[in-house]
């Protein structure tokens, strides 16, 4: 396992780990990723505009290729600062049931962050097993919709009527 990734960890706010490919553009049969990539993106930021508590930690694959401040550099300028981190690898040559679910507990735990409230915005459903009343699923081939929208505005409002 490798050692999270942070930049800055404000810990009364709430969390989004977020996924990129199929949530943040659509990826389907003979998609070409320069058409629409991270087309999804401006709703996605209208929603945290509206939440201002929710940061970011990128649990998506693009963190082994790309760094959090490269990551951040795809949002706007008022959003890229609430992009904190990006959960750790585990074992990830491994097959490992949940993957996802286990790698934003141990984001979670390695930065005292255990009783924090999160959601993850994921289209990879297998990945999590307990923590799947906390996943907003998009459909690959849509990715990030106005009923997802709605979804994750339901946990962020519910976040912050728990405050």
């Amino acid at each position: 396992m490798t050692t999270p990734r942070t930049t800055h960890v404000g810990d009364s706010s709430d969390l989004l780990f977020l996924d990129i490919d199929g949530v943040l553009h659509p990826v389907e049969t003979g998609y070409s990723f320069s058409s629409r990539f991270f087309s999804h993106l401006p709703l996605l930021e209208e929603l945290l505009r509206e939440f201002k508590s929710v940061e970011v930690v990128i649990s998506s694959d693009w963190r082994r290729a790309e760094s959090i401040e490269q990551l951040q550099r795809y949002f706007s300028a008022d959003i890229r600062h609430r992009i904190i981190g990006a959960t750790p690898q585990i074992a990830p040559h491994v097959a490992v049931h949940h993957r996802r679910q286990l790698e934003i507990q141990a984001w979670l735990d390695g930065n005292g962050r255990s009783d924090a409230e999160w959601v993850a915005l994921d289209d990879w459903p297998d990945s999590f097993g307990a923590a799947v009343e906390r996943l907003v699923l998009t459909d690959p081939q849509h990715a990030f919709d106005q009923d997802s929208y709605q979804e994750l505005r339901s946990h962020f409002l519910r976040f912050a009527a728990g405050r």
